[in-house]
């Protein structure tokens, strides 16, 4: 509908441009050639003037009003594709807030999770310390009672074990160059 509205204010507003001229040609020969010899006077007087003025305001006006008509379909297109592009571009944006929500979240959301992990890990490592410990202590206190009933029944073998070793005698080797006396 804009289309063929903007396509005949410009046909009508080629046509008042070209129409202009010839028209004004056409008056001044009438004006000349054609009145009646008794009004001479008016035409080519202050009341002619006036008339011409007249239809000359009239001439412009109307070729203004058409070209205005013509910018505001203009304007109004260029608001429209402003508005298309404004639309575009806050949908975009809006997008890629949710976007970055989103990613923020999932980054908040692994943060968690390794802290969780990181927990649970210290946690059973904890747990295996602890177990360790006891178990340790346990074992300890095993060995300790071994060990208390070990020497208990040892220690008499122990020093009879001692005194059957025999100490071998050491050769003496003679100092000097190791030849001996010559």
């Amino acid at each position: 509908m804009a289309r063929a509205t903007r396509i005949a204010l410009d046909l009508a507003l080629a046509a008042g441009k070209a129409l202009r001229p010839g028209c004004t040609i056409a008056w001044r020969y009438a004006k000349v050639e054609m009145i009646p010899p008794m009004t001479k006077g008016f035409f080519h007087g202050p009341g002619g003037k006036k008339l011409e003025d007249c239809v000359s305001k009239m001439a412009n006006n109307f070729i203004a009003g058409l070209e205005g008509r013509i910018r505001e379909l203009e304007a109004e297109k260029e608001r429209q594709i402003k508005a298309k592009e404004a639309a575009i571009k806050a949908a975009h944006d809006k997008a890629m807030a949710e976007a970055k929500k989103k990613e923020d979240a999932r980054i908040k959301a692994e943060a968690e999770k390794k802290a969780r992990e990181a927990k649970l890990a210290k946690e059973k490592a904890d747990k295996a310390a602890k177990k360790e410990k006891v178990e340790k202590k346990a074992d300890a206190k095993a060995d300790a009672k071994a060990g208390a009933k070990a020497d208990a029944k040892t220690d008499k073998p122990k020093e009879a074990k001692k005194s059957k070793r025999v100490k071998k005698k050491e050769i003496k080797k003679p100092k000097g160059k190791g030849r001996g006396k010559k």
